[in-house]
C-alpha cells in the first residue's frame, strides 16, 4: 500500500453554525422569566404555608382543637353513615312488608283464577277422555255383535252425563254472567249506534219522519206560509172553515225510518189535513210563496218562452235567467189557494203589459199563427186552451202573444268573459358603498307576471248592472327585480338615501309668512336669528354656499328622487359633499340674499318639479 500522507488528505467542509435569532433570544428570556417567576411565586406560598403552621403552633392548646375538630368531623361522617344504613333497613323492611301484602292480596285471586280456569276447562277435559273411552269400545268388544257394541257406547256416554253434570253446572254459573255482560254491553253498543230521527205527527197520526229539528221547523214555516197564503180565500162552503185548516203538527224521538226532506214534510203534513188538499204548483218568488196554480207545467213552458230570445245555443258562456228568483215547487197545496192560469200570467205580468190579439171572425188555430207571426210552440205556451193548429177559435177570443217588460218576469242576461291581465313584479332595493351615491344597478331584473281572470259581466235590458270576478288564475308568478343602490360619496363618506317620512326643517319657528304661489317658490318659515336649520331627511349635501337672492343656502338631494333647499341662513354647518342625516343641523336661520327679516325659505322638489310644502305640513 501507497503510504498516505496527512498533508494529501482533502480537508472536510466545516459545518456551519447557525447563531440564534433575535426572536429565539427574546422567547428564550420570556420563558426564562415565565420559570422564574413560577419559582418565585411557589416559594412565596411555602414560606406562607410555613409561617401559618408556625403561627398555629404558638396558639395555646392548638393539638387540642385539633383532635377536638377531628373526632367531631370523624363522628359526624359515622353518624352519617349509620342514619344512611339504617334508612337503607327501614325501606327494605318497607319493600319487604309491601310485598307480604300484594301476596296476601294477589295470592286468592290467582287461586280464584286458576280454580276458575279449572272449572272452566274440566268439562271438555271429562268430555275428551269418555269420546276416547267410547272410540276404545269398539277395540275392547271386538266378539261383540255391532248392535250390542252401540248399545254399551250409550250406557257408558249416559253413565258419563249423569256422573259429570255437576262440573257442567258450574261451568255454566261461570259462563253465564260472562255471557250476560257480553249481552249488556251489545246492547248499550247497538243503542248508541242507532240512528235517531224525529216521528212527526199530526193530530196524533204519523205522517213521517225529519232528521233534525231545524228540518221540521222550515217544514211547518212552509205549511203556515201555504196556509196564510189561502186562509182569505176560505169561505164556509163544502164545510170548510178557517178553523178547520189549523194544523198543529208535533215530534217525538224514535228510531231508524226513511228521513225525508222539507217539501216532502210539509207536503205530508198537508195532506193530513184531508180533502181540502190536493197537488198544485207553487210559484216562489225571491224565497217568498206568492201563487199556486194547478198549471204547473204550461207555465214552466211559458217561463221558458220568455227567456228563448235572450238564449244564445251557441254561445255556452252566456246564462238567461230572471232577475227575481222565480221557483215552481210540485206539491200538495190548498185547493182554496190555487188560482187560474190566466189570472197567474196577469199578476206576473201586473206591472207591465200582456200583448194579445183578437180573432176578428172564426178561423183557426193555424190562421192565428199566420197573422200574428208567433210561432205555433210559443203560441201553445202562452195559451194552454189552444191544444192544436186545426182548432177552431171564436171570433172575439183573445189570444196572448207576448209579455212586454214585465217587473216579476224581468231577465238578465250573464255573460262569462275571461282575459288575461299582468301582474307588476316587486322591487327590492339594497344599498352598497362599492356605487356612488345615486347610482342605481339592476342586478337582477325583474319580470312581469300573467294572470287569467274570469267575471261574470251583468245585463238588464242590455245595460251592464254587475260585474263579479269568479276566479283568479295564476299564470305566472312574477320575478322580484333587485337593485342595488350607490352610497359612497367622493370624500369617502356613506349616505343614506332618502325615507320619504320628513320633519319640519325649523322646529322651533313662530310661523309661516307664507308659502309656495305662482310668485313664490318655497315656503318662509320665520323664527329668532341663529336657531338651528335640520335636514328634513337623510341625503346629500349637492351645494352649501352663497347666492345672491338665497344668501347661505344649502341644497340636499336625497336620493330617491326629491331634492329639497334651504336659503337666507346666517351661517352653514355643512359643506358639499357631506352626508347628512334626517333632522342634523346644516345651518342656522339669518336673513342674508334678498331677505327682509330672519326666516329659512324652504323648497321641496320631485323629479325636478316644485312641490308646495304646505301638502306635508298643511297644519303649521
Amino acid at each position: 500500500m501507497n503510504p498516505v500522507h496527512l498533508e494529501d488528505k482533502p480537508k472536510q467542509k466545516q459545518p456551519r453554525r447557525r447563531t440564534p435569532g433575535r426572536f429565539a433570544l427574546w422567547l428564550d428570556q420570556v420563558r426564562c422569566d415565565r420559570t422564574v417567576r413560577a419559582w418565585q411565586r411557589r416559594s412565596r406560598k411555602q414560606a406562607r404555608r410555613e409561617r401559618l403552621r408556625e403561627r398555629l403552633r404558638q396558639i395555646p392548646h392548638a393539638g387540642a382543637a385539633g383532635d377536638t375538630l377531628y373526632l367531631t368531623g370523624f363522628w359526624v361522617e359515622y353518624a352519617a353513615v349509620c342514619a344512611v344504613r339504617a334508612a337503607a333497613r327501614v325501606l327494605y323492611a318497607v319493600v319487604a312488608q309491601a310485598g307480604r301484602l300484594l301476596g296476601l292480596v294477589l295470592r286468592p285471586l290467582l287461586r280464584g283464577l286458576l280454580t276458575l280456569a279449572g272449572d272452566l276447562a274440566e268439562p271438555f277435559r271429562r268430555m275428551h277422555s269418555g269420546l276416547r273411552h267410547i272410540g276404545e269400545l269398539t277395540e275392547t268388544l271386538q266378539t261383540e255383535a255391532p248392535r250390542e257394541i252401540r248399545r254399551e257406547k250409550l250406557r257408558y256416554f249416559g253413565r258419563g252425563a249423569k256422573l259429570y253434570f255437576p262440573l257442567v253446572l258450574t261451568a255454566l254459573s261461570y259462563l253465564l254472567p260472562v255471557a250476560a255482560a257480553v249481552g249488556f254491553v251489545a246492547i248499550v253498543h247497538e243503542s248508541l249506534n242507532a240512528e235517531y230521527v224525529l216521528e212527526v205527527m199530526v193530530a196524533g197520526e204519523p205522517v213521517g219522519s225529519v232528521a233534525s229539528e231545524q228540518v221540521f221547523e222550515r217544514a211547518r214555516d212552509d205549511v203556515q206560509g201555504r196556509l196564510q197564503s189561502a186562509r182569505g180565500a176560505v169561505g164556509e162552503e163544502d164545510g170548510i172553515t178557517a178553523a178547520s185548516l189549523e194544523l198543529d203538527p208535533a215530534y217525538t224521538l224514535t228510531v231508524g225510518g226513511n228521513a225525508m226532506n222539507e217539501l216532502e214534510v210539509a207536503n205530508a203534513i198537508l195532506g193530513a189535513s184531508g180533502s181540502a188538499i190536493g197537488e198544485a204548483t207553487a210559484v216562489y218568488i225571491d224565497g217568498r210563496l206568492r201563487y199556486v196554480t194547478q198549471e204547473g207545467d204550461h207555465l214552466r213552458a211559458y217561463l221558458e218562452s220568455v227567456k228563448q230570445p235572450y238564449e244564445s245555443s251557441t254561445d255556452p258562456n252566456v246564462r238567461v235567467d230572471f232577475v227575481h228568483d222565480i221557483e215552481l215547487v210540485d206539491g200538495i197545496f190548498l185547493q182554496d189557494s190555487v188560482i187560474g192560469y190566466s189570472e197567474l200570467i196577469t199578476a206576473l205580468n201586473e206591472e207591465g203589459s200582456v200583448l194579445t190579439y183578437t180573432a176578428e171572425q172564426d178561423t183557426t188555430v193555424q190562421a192565428l199563427v199566420e197573422a200574428t207571426g208567433v210561432a205555433w210552440d210559443s203560441l201553445a205556451m202562452l195559451n194552454p186552451e189552444l191544444t192544436d193548429l186545426d182548432q177552431q177559435v171564436a171570433a172575439g177570443t183573445q189570444v196572448v202573444t207576448g209579455v212586454s217588460e214585465p217587473n216579476l218576469l224581468q231577465v238578465k242576461v250573464v255573460r262569462r268573459e275571461s282575459y288575461t291581465s299582468v301582474i307588476p313584479y316587486d322591487t327590492i332595493e339594497t344599498e352598497s358603498d362599492e356605487y356612488d351615491f345615486g347610482e342605481k344597478i339592476v342586478t337582477s331584473a325583474g319580470v312581469e307576471g300573467l294572470q287569467e281572470i274570469t267575471q261574470d259581466i251583468t245585463y238588464i235590458d242590455g245595460v251592464q248592472t254587475e260585474v263579479s270576478t269568479v276566479s283568479v288564475e295564476t299564470l305566472q308568478e312574477p320575478v322580484s327585480e333587485y337593485v342595488t343602490k350607490g352610497t359612497h360619496l367622493r370624500s369617502g363618506m356613506t349616505a343614506n338615501y332618502g325615507s320619504g317620512q320628513w320633519i319640519w326643517p325649523v322646529p322651533q319657528y313662530t310661523y309661516v309668512s307664507r308659502w309656495m304661489s305662482s310668485y313664490h317658490k318655497g315656503a318662509d318659515i320665520c323664527a329668532p336669528y341663529g336657531v338651528p336649520v335640520l335636514a328634513s331627511d337623510s341625503g346629500v349635501v349637492t351645494t352649501a354656499g352663497y347666492h345672491y337672492s338665497y344668501g347661505n343656502y344649502v341644497i340636499i338631494d336625497h336620493g330617491n328622487g326629491w331634492r329639497t333647499l334651504y336659503g337666507h341662513m346666517s351661517s352653514l354647518a355643512c359643506s358639499s359633499g357631506q352626508a347628512v342625516e334626517r333632522g342634523q343641523t346644516i345651518g342656522y336661520v339669518g336673513s342674508t340674499g334678498n331677505s327682509t327679516g330672519n326666516h329659512c325659505h324652504f323648497e321641496m322638489y320631485q323629479n325636478g318639479s316644485l312641490v308646495s310644502a304646505r301638502n306635508f305640513f298643511g297644519g303649521m
